[in-house]
């Protein structure tokens, strides 16, 4: 029987008032009557709903969180439902999947445990109906939820008291719909040339696929690895002036926690002489020798930040780039264990003059 079925992604979404710490789950008997509300909200706009079967995960995820490939809460919910149907066969029902002692019973409908970042909420749902009205009913929801499909008082009240938090609105989308807002947010916030990479992995994800995104960086989407390859450069690499450079490593920055908040694996492949080191998330450039006392020189761009820390060591430069925010830690850490001196006071990069290329700082010449 359920060769006969197709299920329809759909979820609620809530935008709540910013820096709130909710419960981002619900229990069993909180999921089961949110489920039943949902399904009337449903219904207000799209009657023929009471034709399918309702699955409703009582999990509050951001939207980052949902956009992953393969769409794994989604999964999760039709893996569960599955199971029902095997026992019960499809009937038009609601299947409400709650929390037991804090755990959802699949992996893939358990939120993360920390605060959400964002001012948007929402808990995955899908829709399984007769494959024969399947297309018509998608449709129907897809031309009406956006614009009408508002989550109404007693499913926004039950939210708010179960899970602690203040909602602003409420509405209830397809899985393209929030696909779309995100894309539209990042536009907004300046940030849409690097979407396609994420667009591409989650609709097309079997097809190789080349990207040319702003600042000059290149990116590859590799199926049979599921991985982003991101060509790396260091400054001397690069070539050009230091701030071009810090275009260019936003650039890196943005796609690399982009592709992170939605679960997207990538690798930063640098060139010789830069090597990669997994132990403290980093690459590091070797630049000869360098006539000097041991040093510890840290780079700073008054528009990104950290750039990259310079270390003499033994009578030989290296120039060390941090590739996550965890970089820092690891790297300071095992350079600190190391006894290196700071010179860093300017709190600049520096450059050698004549050629542009990564220094040192000296005493001497920067304090």
């Amino acid at each position: 029987m359920t060769d006969s079925v197709h299920h329809i992604r759909l979820l609620a979404g809530l935008e709540i008032e910013p820096g709130q710490s909710p419960t981002r789950v619900l229990d069993r008997h909180q999921a089961d009557t949110l489920a039943g509300h949902l399904a009337e909200d449903l219904h207000r706009v799209a009657p023929d709903v009471e034709q399918a079967m309702l699955v409703l995960g009582g999990s509050l995820f951001e939207p980052a969180e949902l956009i992953r490939p393969g769409f794994p809460a989604w999964q999760g919910l039709e893996e569960l439902a599955e199971a029902t149907l095997r026992e019960r066969g499809f009937a038009p029902r609601i299947l409400a999947i709650g929390a037991h002692t804090g755990r959802l019973p699949h992996a893939s409908l358990q939120p993360p445990d920390q605060a959400p970042l964002g001012q948007m909420l929402a808990l995955p749902m899908t829709l399984i109906c007769p494959a024969r009205q399947a297309g018509a009913l998608q449709k129907k929801l897809e031309a009406v939820l956006f614009e009408q499909g508002s989550v109404h008082p007693p499913a926004r009240a039950l939210l708010e008291q179960a899970a602690g938090l203040d909602s602003v609105h409420g509405q209830l989308l397809t899985l393209a719909d929030l696909i779309a807002l995100q894309h539209v947010q990042l536009d907004a916030a300046g940030l849409g040339g690097f979407w396609p990479v994420v667009e591409q992995v989650l609709v097309d994800p079997d097809m190789s696929q080349e990207h040319e995104l702003p600042g000059g960086l290149a990116a590859h989407w590799r199926p049979d690895e599921n991985c982003v390859d991101i060509d790396f450069l260091t400054l001397d690499q690069h070539g050009g002036p230091t701030d071009v450079y810090a275009l260019w490593l936003r650039a890196f920055r943005t796609l690399t926690a982009l592709l992170d908040s939605h679960g997207i694996g990538w690798q930063a492949q640098p060139a010789n002489p830069v090597m990669h080191d997994p132990e403290t998330l980093s690459m590091i450039e070797a630049a000869g020798e360098f006539d000097s006392a041991n040093s510890l020189t840290v780079h700073q761009h008054p528009d990104i930040g950290l750039l990259a820390w310079s270390v003499v060591e033994d009578g030989r430069l290296v120039h060390i780039y941090p590739l996550s925010p965890e970089s820092t830690e690891r790297v300071m850490g095992d350079l600190a264990a190391r006894g290196l001196e700071r010179f860093d006071q300017r709190q600049q990069v520096h450059v050698d003059p004549t050629s542009g290329r990564l220094r040192p700082a000296t005493q001497e010449r920067d304090e």
